[in-house]
């Protein structure tokens, strides 16, 4: 990864964009890829769509979420602390001692608060492990009183907690949101190097930045309906299984460092997946196996569901402490992922049967 491609990838990190609420990153997103693409599209729910149009009747749809988990406001109590309930999966226990940026429809700017709960020298040692719940724990953003809280929050504001982007030990980074501004960097960047290589391109690309992912995973589905395309990608994290307690009897292997994690099993298509595999070994690029077991959790899902079924595939690096806001995964990762989708695409040609 150069310079320049690590500072993209940390303006897509450090700007918020919880779920419904994606289009500053989307904006950012359309920015980077316009001057690589034929045209890009808009929809309704605010999917962004930019395709390269190549020359065969072939089309593959490649995608990544641009919304993040968070939180949205749903209630202010008398003395002014903010109570919240989750937009995705945050789990409650992570919240604690938290700096947030609240996006106020109030002052049309970011409000900064901290989550509360509870000091332990005020507590009774008898919770018998209870387990935290919203109720639990609060947002104070210094106000004395529900009116002076109001001033500044209404109900219905999201939240983003976590901090921006930040590079660890050697090509190892941490960021709150990698989940999923990995996906919709890997398809900008292979938006460009399709785009510098498109007298080989064969298949027209829709590069695609969805929306809502984390509440419900169908943003995607509606571009996919849209756009119909012979085969699809889409572009995500993966947890990985290679830190403490995490039984790779029961989740298997997939390790940061190791190459970008090509799945395989009921809900991907064999077909696309081989032909991913072979790309990965022809090009000697590192790659890694996961398996899915019907449900891939991803963009994927709903796309296959769509019209009389689009054939699917997933693609990813492997990343620690997902929905928290330190995942940790490898930059060599993201360019294994970039390198290997975008000699894949180049590998597509027209009369390739897809169908199982």
């Amino acid at each position: 990864m150069n310079p320049s491609q690590e500072e993209f990838l940390q303006k897509l990190i450090e700007t918020p964009g919880v779920s419904n609420y994606e289009e500053n990153v989307q904006s950012l997103w359309r920015d980077a890829v316009k001057p690589y693409t034929d045209s890009i599209e808009i929809t309704p729910h605010g999917n962004n769509i930019a395709t390269l149009n190549g020359t065969d009747d072939i089309s593959v749809m490649i995608v990544g979420h641009a919304d993040e988990i968070g939180l949205i406001v749903r209630y202010i109590n008398s003395d002014g602390f903010i109570y919240v309930s989750r937009v995705g999966g945050v789990d409650p226990a992570i919240l604690p001692s938290h700096r947030v940026r609240i996006l106020s429809s109030k002052t049309d700017g970011i409000v900064t608060g901290v989550v509360g709960r509870t000091a332990p020298h005020q507590t009774r040692d008898d919770s018998g492990g209870k387990k935290i719940t919203y109720s639990d724990v609060w947002i104070d953003i210094g106000a004395t009183n529900k009116e002076e809280a109001e001033k500044y929050v209404n109900i219905g504001d999201v939240v983003i907690y976590g901090e921006g982007y930040q590079r660890l030990i050697d090509t190892r980074a941490t960021a709150r949101c990698f989940d999923n501004r990995i996906g919709i960097y890997i398809v900008a960047e292979v938006m460009k190097n399709l785009h510098a290589r498109k007298n080989e391109l064969k298949a027209t690309v829709y590069g695609v930045s969805s929306i809502q992912e984390e509440t419900g995973v169908w943003g995607a589905g509606q571009a996919g309906y849209h756009l119909n395309p012979t085969l699809a990608v889409a572009l995500d994290v993966t947890p990985s299984t290679d830190s403490p307690g995490i039984s790779k009897e029961l989740w298997g292997q997939v390790d940061v460092s190791k190459g970008a994690v090509i799945s395989r099993g009921i809900r991907n298509n064999r077909k696309i997946s081989d032909l991913m595999t072979k790309t990965a070994v022809d090009k000697k690029i590192p790659y890694q196996i996961e398996v899915d077991n019907g449900h891939t959790s991803t963009d994927a899902d709903p796309i296959s569901q769509v019209r009389s079924g689009i054939p699917i595939a997933v693609l990813s690096p492997a990343t620690r402490y997902l929905h928290s806001s330190v995942e940790v995964l490898d930059l060599n990762d993201l360019d294994h992922c970039v390198n290997l989708l975008t000699e894949f695409i180049l590998s597509l040609k027209g009369g390739m049967n897809f169908r199982n």
